[in-house]
C-alpha cells in the first residue's frame, strides 16, 4: 500500500503544481495580436473579393483549383493566407477580411491540400484607397 499512497500523492502534487501554472498563465498580461509580417515576396495567388463581400468567385475558384495541385504535388507543408478589407469601421473590416481567409481556407481543405494553413486578417480605413478586397496566399 505505500507505493499506491506515493503514487496517490505524486499525482496531487502534479496536479497542484498544474494549476498553479494554469493559474500564473491566466492572470499573465496578454500579448497584443501582432501583425503579419510583411513579406517582400510574391503571392502564389490573390482571391479578388468584391467589396462587402466573402463569396469566392469562379474565375478565383478556378485559380485555387490549380493552385491546391500544385500544392498537393509539391508536397507543401505550410501556407499562408493575409486578408485584407477595408471599411469605415476597422473591427468590422477585419473580422470580414478574417472570413475571407477562413473562407479561402476551407476551399483549399476542399480540394485536398494538407498543409498547414495559417490566416492572417488586416484592416484599413475606407479612405485610405490603398488596400485591394482580397486574400493573398503565402508559400514561405
Amino acid at each position: 500500500m505505500p507505493s499506491r499512497t506515493a503514487a496517490v500523492r505524486g499525482l496531487a502534487f502534479a496536479v497542484a503544481a498544474f494549476a498553479t501554472v494554469v493559474a500564473a498563465a491566466q492572470s499573465a498580461p496578454k500579448p497584443s495580436t501582432p501583425s503579419p509580417p510583411a513579406s517582400t515576396e510574391a503571392p502564389a495567388a490573390t482571391v479578388p473579393f468584391d467589396r462587402q463581400s466573402v463569396e469566392i468567385n469562379a474565375a478565383a475558384r478556378s485559380a485555387l483549383d490549380t493552385l491546391a495541385q500544385v500544392l498537393t504535388s509539391q508536397g507543401v507543408h505550410q501556407v499562408e493566407l493575409l486578408g485584407y478589407a477595408t471599411g469605415d469601421d476597422a473591427d468590422e473590416a477585419r473580422k470580414l477580411a478574417l472570413v475571407r481567409t477562413l473562407a479561402v481556407r476551407m476551399y483549399l481543405i476542399d480540394q485536398g491540400v494538407r498543409a498547414r494553413i495559417e490566416v492572417a486578417a488586416q484592416a484599413a480605413s475606407a479612405k485610405s484607397g490603398g488596400v485591394k478586397e482580397r486574400v493573398d496566399v503565402m508559400t514561405p
